[in-house]
């Protein structure tokens, strides 16, 4: 289990009887066009950053499109624009009006567990961390480590060079463990490759994730995984600019570029927000629990694009990493954690 994030917010809680976001950028609404039920949940999704990164947080909201086209629910979107001043106020203006609350950002830690306390009716959904022994907090832990070793693996078999290299967003438990997981998979491959790794301090700053990329690249590294948000569009940018490869992460990003990036680690953050809203509609939905999504629960994978693209990564090659994920979900390999 990765570490719990401990002590990130101190914040106090402002509880009013209608809050709307101070100074914020009105909140995306979704709906379903074709009708909703006045039955159906009514889910507030509230993200740390914003969307338009195409990877994280876009996710996360096509996990509750797909609740509002699958299941007739309703939802709204509030961002948080990484301002800290508004986790606590978007949180308590999405616990006022949904019934469902899913949370996504590291960001969240403290103030989750305030907000719950205050609204103890309503559910949450906790993404990407783990906290336990809150009643009404259910939380989404996803093996990262798993999809990494897939990645690590894929880069050790693609480099020339022998040096391959992460660009993670900032250096935290989570960031950790996929790069834990993609050293071993690419040690796995190959016990002489070079993994370099650098976390560029932001998950929202391309100019620093391209700038952290060419620092990597000048030494040799000829292809960079890049774990870092918005922060990774740079990585894609020094790629194309230096003609050398990336992978992209958390869902299929080779569109943004598909003659430099040759595959992506998916991460299912919209299959397990879609999923755990069928459960909270069905009643199966288990609140306090943690629910874990590995190579095993279709939770962590590699994905290479549409078959238009340029196949940057041969049949074989899909096969040996195909093989590698089937040992995972079997046993044989044990992919460590970040401690």
């Amino acid at each position: 289990m990765k570490k719990k994030l401990l002590g990130i917010l101190s914040m106090t809680l402002v509880l009013v009887m209608f809050l709307v976001g101070c100074g914020s950028k009105a909140p995306q609404e979704n709906s379903n066009e074709s009708g909703t039920s006045e039955d159906g949940l009514k889910v507030g999704l509230v993200v740390a950053g914003g969307l338009g990164d195409r990877s994280f947080y876009d996710s996360s909201n096509e996990g509750l499109n797909m609740a509002i086209e699958k299941l007739g629910a309703t939802g709204k979107v509030l961002e948080c624009k990484n301002d800290a001043t508004l986790y606590t106020d978007q949180l308590i203006q999405a616990s006022n009006i949904s019934d469902v609350v899913v949370v996504v950002g590291f960001e969240f830690y403290d103030v989750i567990q305030e907000v719950a306390k205050e609204f103890p009716n309503k559910k949450y959904i906790y993404i990407d961390n783990v906290i336990e022994g809150v009643d009404n907090i259910a939380c989404i832990d996803y093996k990262e480590n798993e999809g990494s070793f897939l990645a690590g693996a894929l880069a050790a078999m693609k480099t020339e060079t022998g040096k391959i290299g992460m660009v993670g967003g900032m250096d935290i438990p989570v960031i950790r463990n996929f790069q834990v997981g993609y050293e071993a998979g690419a040690k796995y491959v190959n016990k002489d490759v070079q993994v370099e790794t650098i976390f560029a301090g932001d998950f929202e700053d391309p100019a620093k994730g391209k700038e952290s990329a060419l620092a990597l690249y000048s030494k040799g590294v000829d292809i960079i995984f890049q774990v870092a948000g918005k922060t990774g569009e740079g990585v894609f940018e020094a790629a194309k600019d230096t003609n050398k490869f990336a992978i992209g992460v958390d869902a299929d990003q080779r569109y943004i570029n598909p003659d430099n990036i040759v595959a992506s680690m998916v991460k299912a953050v919209d299959l397990s927000i879609f999923e755990s809203l069928e459960k909270i509609q069905n009643n199966e939905f288990e609140a306090g629990k943690v629910y874990e999504y590995g190579a095993k629960e279709n939770g962590v994978s590699m994905a290479y694009g549409s078959d238009d693209m340029a196949k940057l990564v041969d049949d074989e090659t899909k096969a040996k990493i195909d093989e590698l994920s089937k040992k995972i979900i079997s046993g044989e390999i044990e992919v460590p954690e970040a401690k």
